[in-house]
């Protein structure tokens, strides 16, 4: 072989192993490429789980659980959201209540005497005040006959007065005296016309306090006639009772007891009861 024949053999190898040599440098070469472009498969994973999705995903037994918030962050966002409450009426009423309690506790705990006066839940009925020529109760007649049984200085006389308790004056005898009791029109009636106001009783035994047991009528003006006020029967048998009375023995209003049945000179008396007189204190 001459030298031109083995330059082109020379030749021939030396473009094959150039051939050799680029196609080894482009294997490497995209073994490189192929190993920066392509991601791990985790990397992979990650990426894809920060990537928003359109579609909705379903939690499933096996995805990983979200973070739970704490009790603080609870209370804080629920505080933030919330609108203020406003007070109730059940939070004020146990507030009085709590007060209510301590201020009753404080009281217990003071002496006696600064404690402060309990007042009574049942209403006290105020006293019942007749007016004139009215409805009154027997215990206002007797009240009223009283005020002249215990004043001394009241002395019998047709023409003489004496006040009652509003100081309005009665005439200062024995009709005077049953007028001024039962709250007639002053100066007070007669035995004479005290009969129109009142009437007679069929029994004496419903003689009752505040009725009359008088000689009255027509013919019984001046010292044709009398009355006292009735008082109480003094037994079972009503044979003896008391009544208070205005005569001039003793000169003054007095208490008197009598025995059924009663009269003199003058007749025997019957038992009147006033129109307007009603039970009760």
């Amino acid at each position: 072989m001459n030298f031109f024949h083995r330059l082109g053999a020379a030749r021939y190898v030396l473009a094959a192993l150039a051939v050799a040599l680029v196609a080894l440098g482009g294997t490497a070469l995209a073994g490189v490429v192929k190993s920066d472009d392509s991601p791990r498969t985790e990397a992979a994973a990650d990426i894809a789980a920060a990537r928003p999705s359109d579609t909705p995903t379903t939690t499933t037994s096996t995805a990983t659980p979200t973070a739970t918030p704490t009790a603080v962050e609870t209370a804080t966002a629920t505080k933030r959201s919330a609108p203020r409450a406003e007070p109730t009426a059940t939070t004020h009423k146990h507030s009085v209540t709590a007060t209510k309690k301590a201020v009753t506790k404080k009281e217990r705990s003071a002496p006696a005497e600064k404690r402060p006066a309990v007042k009574s839940q049942r209403a006290v009925a105020a006293p019942k005040k007749s007016v004139t020529d009215g409805t009154i109760t027997r215990a206002e007649v007797l009240a009223r006959a009283r005020t002249w049984l215990t004043d001394p200085s009241i002395s019998y006389d047709m023409s003489g007065r004496a006040d009652d308790p509003n100081g309005v004056p009665y005439r200062s005898d024995c009709s005077g005296y049953a007028s001024m009791a039962l709250h007639l029109d002053a100066p007070g009636r007669s035995t004479i016309d005290l009969p129109d106001v009142t009437h007679v009783l069929s029994d004496k035994d419903d003689l009752k306090p505040g009725d009359l047991l008088g000689i009255m009528g027509p013919s019984t003006g001046g010292a044709g006639g009398h009355v006292m006020i009735f008082v109480k029967w003094n037994d079972d048998s009503h044979s003896s009772f008391t009544v208070w009375e205005h005569s001039g023995n003793p000169d003054r209003p007095h208490q008197s007891v009598h025995e059924w049945p009663i009269q003199d000179s003058r007749g025997a008396y019957l038992p009147y009861r006033y129109d307007k007189i009603v039970d009760g204190s």
